[in-house]
Order: structure tokens, then C-alpha cells, then sequence
């Protein structure tokens, strides 16, 4: 090789280089602009179709009956209607509200003839549960006993929640006495303070002057322990005023004093600390100073507190000094006395019991400790409250259920069915009261059962009595017959927590509640003098239910409501108070009159049409509360047809020019598109919300202007030219005659069309994962056939070998497809035909060590995988690719499945352990010999991959080496391998060949070795089974695309393979969605992989780990879309060489041919979600379908337009035109072998 000529070479390719040098400026804009164009019309469809309630900011007074005579108002009937210091007068002083998250009503009944069946080592033969009692069954006996020993005092109920099943929703709506919106349900994990009127306000209200001459009293004294979450809704009602109190402090404001301690709540992988941090700090609001009372009951007592207590370094924290001694609760005003006999209320949020189900599902030894725990704790609670002088209430209930695999979010039975139950100290209800209660509820059925709106309820609304099918359920036979007959409980709704509360306690019930009080609770207060009680309050909550429905028609022009339901509404309570007035009259002014049993029989049947106006409001409203805009949903679906258009005529476009062209042609009229598109719908909207037609604000019109606007205009500019229309790239309308090419873009057209139409039926949708998997599966058929027809239209050579390489790699993807559609979690509508497998076993909510362990055999499979896709163009023996995919993604991937060993392993010796200690000491249970551990393996695995493999790619992509053969030769032509290049000296010179390795695939393997890291990152996240799924997909993908590759040897029209290869790779990242245990629901989502080399909860870390969790398919895919283009580049590409930003454009045209096809699948659900709004599983099948493709559109086309190509491939591209550092490579490998010789 002439030392001269080679250096001559160099500056003349570093010349050419510069002249042509990359731009990328142009990719930039256009994906931004693309990406903010489907994010608008996400958010304008969003704005119209998921919208969340009016709230009204009125609030509740105790001086200001819900009766007070207004203009439009209800008219005043009965005394003390103008003005009042209580709505009602307060049976209790005190209230402790002890909420056990995810408490089913099952787990909270006993059944005896449960317990004698399934109590004995026998059990009963042929039965599903022989010998074995379900671990969350007849484990709170405190309940049971009290309730048989104390009927008077206590009763328990099924608690319906109102989906979604989320924690943050229900306690909006057991303070607020509100319905959920669904859009509420991304909140949970954010926060969201709640400003509506509520029961906590009304507790901490500063004291109104003076109330009928009485000067008012102080606000209620507070404690809160527990949730977290409560902070966030509720910073002002639970802040704490330690700090701030003095010895003339309270006295001067007389609001009160509050202690607050929160414990963070979303580490689900950790059942005790908030437990732990309740029961630790109840005693000293429980239980007398030492100083006060030092008898034996009470220092046994503390003492139990205390063993209750799993983790003893939670005494260390500065609350405590001694149990005996004073605490650091104290303060100048209030001391430890205060702090036991002056406190109103009592708040205590636990959620070991939730995190049991999240960590090992309800059917684990860990759940029946915790449950027991919480037994105990009851017991204590009960024993401190019978104490107490002052009338004092417990109320202990669920905020929501577990579904079978101890997830919540949704709305089926077992996750909307929790339980409550309520004891007292004092008797409040009785035999006779409960049978009156029993016929007005008997009597409120009828009513709503004979309205033809009402026939169309829940169950839940119409009957007030329901059987415990849940308990039933778990204990059948081997034919599935029930073992014995559910019991009978009463049912009431969550929100009848809020009136039932407030009134109790003689507060007002906030505004906006729609629950009805429960009827027992005031059933009994039956003075011969005065009003029943039940009657009272019920009359009190219709008036003020009324009155929240008028002020909202009259503030919301847009409310929803139909004219016949508030007609329905007005007349059902025109009646209760015609006939209350009825009863006015027939008592005369004899109050004796009272007890007479045709009077009694008129009160139950007033209280019943009171109880079927509020009942008929709240049934109505689940049915149409949602109040769709149709110009916002119209709007953006518009903005995302545009959005679509605007991504396949730039896929047209950047065949045929480069994106810098493209922006010149396109980016003024865009910008004065989006400009005319503003001020047009900023005028129009003005019209639209003066009819009525809409609510938007001067935001969304000038975001639906600019939107639309931008997007039409950008789609006019590009396909305007007659010189080069959307088609133009296709010479003389090839593409209607019927080629190989033809034929599969058909099939991949009708398979995108397939996939589409699947959001037209409800029964549809939530098989979408059989659909897909059927389109995919035909698709790849379709290119097996065409690799036949090559193999056999052709003779032996090159085009017959590419044939027999596309038909392998067609079998390999039937083959792999068929594998991952092993791996499943079932949504709710599909258990009957359905089995899990994805945590190893049906019932399991843990992976079994098993699956971990199988998920360590892809340490060798997908490093092997790679290698092997490198081998062919010798790119695997660059040091780059030994390095890194031999040894260091290896290490990475090994330490992310030792992790999930290793937790495995915890929970299995969770059992164990939780099965060998007590009840009250299980610290075991979270498995916390090996969490040290696992956090070290996490990070590492993250720290090898990001900054090992991802630094080494960035310094050195290629994967490239240089042979040099042993013999000399001479300038005689010589053929060289397919995907090797060499430097030759001019002919007739003595000359050695340097033969440059993985030369003939530098873009496509340099660009594999970026996948591989991101690949690395997603395994991390993946459970077990995911993670074996992942990396099936991974292989699936390099499959795919070798598969076309060599399909594009074997047919003339290889250019356009194009359109059916992104079909195919969006199509097997929804495969791997399903694969790795997602469903389109919000049960589903793996809420524990949050935890995943982190200790505490940080939002957005965890945000982005369950992110990656969730989409780590699209993530995959969308990173895997650049191979389309540059598999098999060679590194002497001319159209890169000759004119890079054209090259550029090809690729920035795949990846928004790929996002077109996310954003068709996006407009599909959101139409047809919108089409079936009035549908009853709206918000069950559609909504949730159309929110889970907001994200998946847009990260994917985010992940691949931005990162992928704006960072990755950008980045390769260009060490790829500087070939500087091959000729470097060249020259010192012959300086060396020369030296050598």
C-alpha cells in the first residue's frame, strides 16, 4: 500500500465530508412539530370526553339549614328552618375512623359453619380448598365477637365503592360524599389537593362569632396517623400545630389543636412501616399518662401496643422517649393529659393489608398476620374507647377491595366490594329500630324498582340487602357447586360514610355530598316528643342533596342533565315533602300522636320517599354524570386525522427530498396556518360556549387553532406540488399492479384495518391481545409464502439463499409468537376462558423461583442472539462487540435476573417465615435479609449498562476490524466476502489487502449495539416472566429485520417492503405488551417494579421505572425502527456519501411511517370511544383503551423520532463520515504488521 496515495485519498474524503456535512436541524423541527401535534389532539379529545365534574366552592353551614327560603329555592317547611347552630343534634363527641386499605367485606365477616368445615385436617372431599382455609378468612374474630356480644352496639356492611378503585378517589368521596371522575385515576400517584366542602373542613373550621346569642364553640382537636396520601388532599385541615402552640394560642383563636404524623405510602414491597408508625403512636392518645392511671389492665395494655409493633426501630424516632415518660408530642398548651382526653377525632390510615396484596396476592400466610395484627389493634381500640366517658363512635372499614391477585383500580366486585363496621360505646341501634329501618328500605326499593330510570340501576341501589358471594365463591366442590350458602349482610354505598359522619357528630354535611346516611344510625333516636331521627336526617340530606343539584344546573350551562330527569328528581321530591307535610297535619299539635301505629307507618313511608329521591339522584348520575363536549372531541379527533396525514405525506415526501427542502417548502405556511387556525377558532369559540355547545376555554381554541391549523397547512404545502405528490414516488402508479411487494402491503393494510375495527365492540376490545396476535401471525405467513415463491422461481445462488434465509426467520417469528402468547394475565371479562401464566402459577401474584431461574437463561440467549446477527458480516469479532455484548451486556442482564432470583426467594421465605412466627412479630415477612442486595444488583445493572455500554457506543459505535492476509498479493482483482471491504494499492503494484471486518454492515450493527443497552435497561425492569418475554421480542425484532432484508434480495420492488416491515414491527410490539403481563386496564399496571433499585418512594423515578415497566415493549420496538434503514449499510453507502440530509430523510420518513400507525390505532379508540360514550362499559373497556394509547403514541413516537434517530442515529451517521478513523484503523494495523515482519 503507497503510504502517498493512501494520504491523497484521506484528504480528498475528509474534503467531500465537509461538503457534505450532516444537518439535522430540519429533523428537529419536523419531529416536534409532529409530536406536538398529537399530544394536541390527545389533549383536546382528553378535554371534551374525559371530563371532571364542576366543583362548586360552596360550603355547608351549621347556621344555614339546606330548607332556608331563597328565590328558587325550596320553600321552608317545618321550625328552626331560617336559622340553627347544628343541622342535627350530635350523638357523639368523639369518632375514631381506623381505615384498613383494601379491606374486602370478606375478609372482615366470620363464618362458623366456615370454620368447622375447613378448621379440620380433613376438609371436605372432591372441594377446591381440601383442608385449608383461606388465609384472609375468619381472621378478625374482634369483629364477630363483639357484634354477637354487643349487637346493640355494632354492625358490620358491605361497603360499595365507586370505581375507580383507586385510594386517592375514595377518599374524595368519603369526605366530599362525591362521585369519581375517571380521570381522577392518574392523580393517585401525584396528588391533588381537595378544595371542595368536606367533613375534615367542617371539623377544623375556625368557630362563626356568635349563633343565636351563644358564642360558638372552639373547632374540633385532631390526630391523623398513617397514609400519607390524606396530606396531600387535605394540607390545611391536617397540618399540624405543634410548632405553633403557646400557652394563649389556642385560646385567642380557638381553633383547636391537631397532631399529624404521615408515613409514605407507595412502597408496596413494605408492610409494616406505616402499620408500624399508627399502632406505635394510638397508645398515647388511647391510654391514660402513667401519671394519671397506673393499674394493671393499662400497663398490659401498653404493653400490647407495643409487641404489636413489628419493627422496633420505629420507637426510635423522636415521638418517643419512654412509653412511660413524656413524648415530643407535647407542647406548652397541650400536654400528654390533653392529648389523651382532649382529642375529637381520630384518623388512623394502615395499609399493611394492601401492600400484602400488591407484594404476595390475598391467597399468602402474610396476609392472614397482618390481618390479625389489625385484630388486635381493634381489640385495644374497643377496650380504650368502653373506658371513656364521652360518647364515642369507631368506625373501621376498607376504602376499597383486592381482586384475586391483590390488585385495585378497577371495578370488579371484589375491588369495589370493602367492608365497614361501626361500634359504639353507647347503644345506637336496636331490634325494633332495625325492623322500622328495614321497611323503609323495603319501601324505598319498591318506589325506585317502579320507576322505569330506577328498573336500570345497580343492584347495589336497588336492594339494600346483599349475600357474600365473595366468601362463597372461594369454597366449592369439584363439579363448582357452593359448599354451603352465602350469608346475608346489609350494603350501603362509601359516600353514606359522609353524612352519616358529619350528621353524627352535629356537623353540617358538606355541600356536594350524593350519599344518603345510613339509616340504622339515627333509626333509634325515637323521643315520643320530638321528630324520628331517621326521618330528620333524611329529610335534611334530600334538601340537601336538592339544593347542590340546583346550584349546579343554574352555575354549569353544560351540566348533562336531562330535562326528564331533573323533572323525575323535582316531582320524587315534591312528593316526600307533600306527604311530610301529610304527616305534619295527621300529628296535629299533640306530639303523643307520634306513637301511634298509623303515625309510625306514615313516618317509614315519608323516610322512604326521602331515601328514593336521594337514591334516585345518585343512580342517575353514575349513568350520566360524564359531560361530553362535542366540539372538543370533534376538534381533536380532527387535529389527530391531520396529525396522521401530516405523518404519511412527510413518509411521502422524504423519499424524494430532503428535510431541509421539506421545511423551506412547508414551514411558513405552517406557522400562518396555525396563526389564521388561532384567531378563527378563538373567534368561533365564543359562539360555541354562548349556545351551549361547549365549554372550552380561550386555551383550547387557541390550541385546537394553532393544531389544526398548522397541520392542514403542512399537509397542503407537501402535496400541493405537482411535481411530487404524495404518490409521486411510486413511477406510474406501480403500485396498483399486483406484485409480490403489492400483495404483502395489502395483507398488512387489511391487518391495520383488523386491528382498528377490533374497538368496535366491547367483546372485541378486551380480546384485542387475540386479534393482534392473529394479525401478526397472518402477516408473517404472508412473507413465509413469498420466501417460498423466491426459493422456488429461483436456481441455486444468491437470490434462492435469501429466500431460504427469509423463510427461516418467517418460521423462527411464527414459532416465537406462538411462545409469547404463552405468557398472559387475564382482564376481568376474560376469566372464564382465560388462564394466567405470567407469575408461573394461575393464583400467584409473585413470581415463583422457577421462572426467575428460567428468566437467567436469557443471560446467554440474547448476547448469543446478537452475536450471532453480527457474525454474518464479521462485526462480532470487533472489540466494541466482544467487549460489550459478550462480557458486558452479560453482566448486566446477570445481575438484573440475579435481582429478580433473589426476590423471588423473598417471597417464598415470606411464606415460610410468616408461617413460623407470630402474629404479632413477621418483621420477616418483607423479606429483608436479601433487600441490601437487590438494591446493590439493580443499580449495578443499571450503572453496567448506562454508563459501561452506552459510554463504550458513544466513544466507538462501529463494529469493525481489519484482517490482514498473510500472503502478498499482486493488483489483480480479487473477490472479496459479501460484507467485508479493502484497500488496494494501484494496480501493478506489489500490494497487501487489508480487509475491513463488519464493513459491509457498519450503520446496522453500530446501530445494534445502541439497542442492546437500551434492551439491558428494560430487561432490568421486567419481572421474571417479562423479562423472558422482552427478550423473545428482542430476538423477534432482529428477526424481522433480517427477514426483510432478505426479502429486498428477492424481489425487484425491494423499496417498497417499507410500509408492510413498520406494519409488522408496530404490530409485535403490542404482542410484547401482552407478553409481558399488561392488559389495557389499570389493574395491570405492575405498581411494584416502581421499587426497583430505589428504597423510598421518589415520584418521578418511580414514575419512570413503572413507565418503562409498563411500555418497555414500544420503548423496545420503537428504539429497534432505525434497522428498517440501516441494516445491512455498508460504510461506503453512496446516498449517505453523496447527499447525507436525503439520507436522513429516509429514516425520519420510516419512523413517522411507524407513529402513523400508533396514532391510526389512537384515532380508532378514541372514535369509537367516543361513538359508544353512552355505552354502559364506557368507562369499564373504552376510556381505559383510549388512555392507555395517549402514552404509547406518543413515547413511541418521542422514543424513535427524537432519541433514536435525533441522538442515536444521528450520532452514528456522522462518526460514519468521518472516515478518518477507518483509514487510522487501516494504516496502524499494516504499521504493525510490517513492523512485525
Amino acid at each position: 500500500m503507497s503510504l502517498n496515495s493512501e494520504t491523497s485519498r484521506s484528504a480528498k474524503a475528509e474534503s467531500a465530508t465537509s461538503q457534505a456535512a450532516l444537518r439535522v436541524r430540519a429533523h428537529w423541527l419536523v419531529s416536534l412539530l409532529l409530536v406536538a401535534l398529537s399530544a394536541a389532539g390527545f389533549w383536546l379529545f382528553s378535554r371534551g370526553f374525559l371530563l371532571t365534574r364542576m366543583v362548586l366552592p360552596d360550603h355547608s353551614l351549621p347556621s344555614v339549614l339546606p330548607f332556608q327560603s331563597a328565590p328558587g329555592t325550596l320553600e321552608s317547611v317545618g321550625p328552626d328552618a331560617a336559622s340553627a347552630s347544628e343541622w342535627y343534634p350530635a350523638k357523639y363527641e368523639r369518632a375514631i375512623i381506623l381505615v384498613v386499605d383494601a379491606l374486602r367485606v370478606d375478609f372482615a365477616m366470620w363464618s362458623d359453619e366456615l370454620n368447622s368445615t375447613f378448621g379440620t385436617a380433613g376438609g371436605v372431599p372432591g372441594s377446591q380448598h381440601i383442608g385449608r382455609l383461606m388465609p384472609y378468612h375468619n381472621r378478625l374474630p374482634a369483629i364477630a365477637a363483639l357484634s354477637r356480644e354487643r349487637p346493640d352496639q355494632s354492625m358490620l356492611y358491605r361497603f360499595r365503592a365507586d370505581p375507580p378503585t383507586t385510594t386517592l378517589q375514595r377518599l374524595k368521596g368519603l369526605t366530599t360524599g362525591q362521585l369519581p371522575t375517571f380521570i381522577d385515576a392518574g392523580s393517585n400517584f401525584a396528588g391533588s389537593t381537595v378544595d371542595e366542602d368536606n367533613w375534615l373542613q367542617a371539623l377544623r373550621r375556625p368557630p362563626i362569632g356568635i349563633i343565636n346569642g351563644t358564642e360558638a364553640a372552639r373547632s374540633h382537636n385532631l390526630v391523623f396517623l398513617g397514609d400519607d396520601t390524606w396530606i396531600s388532599m387535605f394540607p390545611n385541615e391536617l397540618s399540624d400545630t405543634q410548632a405553633t402552640e403557646t400557652n394563649d394560642t389556642l385560646q385567642k383563636s380557638r381553633t383547636g389543636w391537631a397532631r399529624v404524623r404521615p408515613f409514605p405510602s407507595l412502597n408496596v414491597w413494605d408492610l409494616d412501616t406505616v402499620d408500624d408508625g399508627v399502632l406505635s403512636r394510638l397508645p398515647m392518645f388511647l391510654l391514660p399518662p402513667v401519671s394519671e392511671n397506673k393499674s394493671e389492665i393499662i400497663r398490659k395494655e401498653r404493653e400490647q401496643w407495643r409487641q404489636l409493633v413489628k419493627q422496633p426501630h420505629m420507637w426510635e424516632h423522636s415521638d418517643f422517649n419512654e412509653m412511660t415518660q413524656a413524648n415530643s408530642m407535647v407542647s406548652d398548651k397541650v400536654g400528654h393529659a390533653q392529648l389523651h382526653h382532649e382529642w375529637d377525632m381520630i384518623i388512623a390510615h394502615g395499609l399493611g393489608v394492601d401492600h400484602c396484596g400488591h407484594r404476595f396476592g390475598p391467597d399468602h400466610s402474610a396476609i392472614s398476620h397482618k390481618l390479625a395484627q389489625m385484630n388486635t389493634a381493634i381489640e385495644l381500640i374497643v377496650n380504650a374507647i368502653d373506658r371513656d366517658d364521652k360518647p364515642t363512635a369507631l368506625y373501621v372499614f376498607g376504602d376499597h377491595g383486592m381482586d384475586n391477585k391483590g390488585d385495585h383500580g378497577g371495578d370488579s366486585p371484589r375491588e369495589v366490594d370493602a367492608g365497614l363496621w361501626i361500634y359504639s360505646n353507647r347503644k345506637w341501634h336496636s331490634k325494633e329500630s332495625d325492623e322500622r329501618t328495614a321497611r323503609v328500605l323495603r319501601n324505598a326499593q319498591e318506589l325506585i324498582s317502579s320507576n322505569a330510570l330506577g328498573s336500570s340501576f345497580d343492584q347495589d341501589l336497588k336492594e339494600s340487602w346483599w349475600r357474600n358471594t365473595h366468601l362463597s365463591d372461594d369454597y366449592k366442590s369439584a363439579s363448582g357447586e357452593h359448599l354451603f350458602e352465602a350469608p346475608e349482610l346489609r350494603s350501603v354505598s362509601q359516600i353514606d360514610l359522609v353524612s352519616t359522619l358529619s350528621l353524627s357528630l352535629g356537623l353540617p354535611i358538606p355541600f356536594n355530598n350524593l350519599g344518603t346516611a345510613i339509616p340504622e344510625m339515627f333509626a333509634s333516636d325515637n323521643d315520643s316528643s320530638a321528630e324520628w331521627g331517621l326521618l330528620s336526617v333524611l329529610r335534611l340530606n334530600a334538601a340537601q342533596v336538592l339544593r347542590y343539584i340546583e346550584k349546579y344546573v343554574s352555575n354549569s350551562r353544560s351540566h348533562g342533565f336531562t330535562d326528564d330527569a331533573l323533572r323525575l328528581w323535582n316531582d320524587m321530591y315534591n312528593q316526600a315533602e307533600d306527604s311530610y307535610r301529610e304527616l305534619a297535619d295527621a300529628i296535629g299539635q299533640n306530639p303523643k300522636n307520634r306513637q301511634q301505629p298509623h303515625i309510625r307507618e306514615l313516618e317509614e313511608r315519608v323516610a322512604a320517599e326521602y331515601f328514593a329521591f336521594t337514591r334516585m339522584v345518585l343512580g342517575s348520575l353514575r349513568q350520566m354524570w360524564a359531560q361530553f363536549d362535542p366540539v372538543l372531541i370533534l376538534a381533536g379527533l380532527c387535529t389527530l386525522v391531520l396529525s396522521i396525514a401530516a405523518l404519511l405525506a412527510l413518509y411521502a415526501q422524504s423519499r424524494l427530498r430532503s428535510l431541509d427542502i421539506i421545511i423551506a417548502r412547508a414551514g411558513w405556511p405552517c406557522i400562518s396556518g396555525g396563526i389564521a387556525g388561532a384567531v378563527v377558532f378563538r373567534a368561533l369559540s365564543s359562539v360555541f360556549v354562548s349556545s351551549g355547545l361547549s365549554h372550552m376555554t380561550s386555551l383550547d381554541a387557541t390550541v385546537a387553532g394553532l393544531a389544526m391549523g398548522a397541520a392542514a397547512t403542512f399537509c397542503v404545502a407537501l402535496v400541493s406540488d405537482s411535481k411530487a405528490s404524495t404518490f409521486a414516488f411510486v413511477p406510474q402508479l406501480q403500485w396498483l399492479a399486483v406484485t409480490p411487494a403489492t400483495v404483502l402491503n395489502v395483507v398488512a393494510a387489511v391487518a391495520t384495518i383488523i386491528h382498528c375495527l377490533a374497538f368496535s365492540s366491547n367483546s372485541f376490545t378486551f380480546n384485542e391481545d387475540s386479534i393482534v396476535l392473529y394479525t401478526v401471525q397472518t402477516l408473517v405467513l404472508a412473507t413465509s409464502l413469498l420466501s417460498v415463491r423466491a426459493i422456488l422461481s429461483s436456481s441455486a445462488g444468491p437470490k434462492r439463499a435469501s429466500g431460504t434465509r427469509a423463510l427461516v426467520c418467517s418460521l423462527l417469528i411464527l414459532v416465537l409468537n406462538r411462545t409469547l402468547a404463552y405468557s398472559t394475565v387475564c382482564r376481568e371479562e376474560q376469566l372464564s376462558a382465560c388462564t394466567p401464566t405470567f407469575y408461573g402459577a394461575p393464583s400467584a401474584s409473585i413470581s415463583t423461583v422457577y421462572l426467575a431461574a428460567a428468566n437467567v437463561l436469557m443471560v446467554w440467549l440474547v448476547p448469543s442472539a446478537v452475536t450471532y446477527a453480527l457474525r454474518r458480516s464479521y462485526s462480532d469479532r470487533a472489540m466494541v462487540s466482544k467487549l460489550w455484548v459478550s462480557l458486558g451486556m452479560r453482566v448486566s442482564m446477570g445481575m438484573a435476573a440475579a435481582y429478580w432470583v433473589l426476590d423471588s426467594i423473598d417471597g417464598q421465605t415470606a411464606s415460610g417465615a410468616a408461617a413460623a412466627s407470630s402474629p404479632t412479630r413477621s418483621s420477616a415477612v418483607n423479606g429483608s435479609d436479601w433487600s441490601d442486595m437487590r438494591m446493590a444488583l439493580a443499580r449495578m445493572a443499571a450503572g453496567v449498562a448506562l454508563g459501561g455500554g452506552l459510554a463504550a457506543w458513544y466513544a466507538s459505535p462501529f463494529c469493525l476490524d481489519v484482517e490482514l492476509p498473510n500472503v502478498p498479493t499482486l493488483s489483480q482483482p480479487q473477490a472479496l466476502p459479501t460484507n467485508k471491504g479493502a484497500s488496494r494499492a494501484p494496480a501493478g503494484q506489489s500490494q497487501r489487502t487489508a480487509v475491513i471486518l463488519g464493513y459491509g454492515n457498519a450503520y446496522g450493527a453500530a446501530y445494534l449495539i445502541f439497542v442492546t443497552v437500551v434492551f439491558c435497561v428494560l430487561f432490568l425492569v421486567q419481572q421474571p416472566m417479562g423479562g423472558i418475554m422482552l427478550s423473545l421480542l428482542f430476538i423477534e425484532l432482529i428477526l424481522c429485520v433480517e427477514l426483510f432484508d432478505a426479502l429486498r434480495d428477492t424481489i425487484e420492488e425491494a423499496s417498497s417492503l417499507l410500509c408492510a416491515q413498520v406494519i409488522l414491527m408496530a404490530q409485535l410490539s403490542y404482542v410484547g405488551y401482552f407478553a409481558t403481563g399488561h392488559q389495557f386496564t389499570l389493574v395491570s399496571i405492575q405498581w411494584s417494579t416502581a421499587f426497583v433499585g430505589v428504597r423510598e418512594m421518589q415520584l418521578v423515578v418511580c414514575g419512570i421505572i413503572v413507565a418503562l415497566n409498563t411500555l418497555g415493549s414500544f420503548v423496545l420496538t420503537a428504539a429497534c425502527m432505525p434497522l428498517a434503514v440501516l441494516w445491512n449499510e455498508s460504510l461506503g453507502t453512496q446516498l449517505l456519501r453523496l447527499a447525507p440530509d436525503n439520507y436522513i430523510s429516509r429514516i425520519t420518513g420510516a419512523g413517522a411511517a411507524y407513529a402513523a400507525y400508533h396514532a391510526v390505532v389512537s384515532v380508532s379508540s378514541a372514535a369509537c370511544a367516543a361513538w359508544f360514550r353512552r355505552h354502559l362499559m364506557v368507562w369499564k373497556i373504552f376510556a381505559p383503551r383510549f388512555m392507555f394509547s395517549v402514552p404509547i403514541t406518543l413515547v413511541s413516537s418521542a422514543v424513535l423520532l427524537l432519541v433514536a434517530i435525533g441522538l442515536a442515529t444521528v450520532h452514528i451517521l456522522r462518526m460514519g463520515l468521518s472516515v478518518g478513523n477507518t483509514q487510522a484503523m487501516v494504516a496502524q494495523k499494516l504499521h504493525m504488521a510490517s513492523k512485525s515482519s
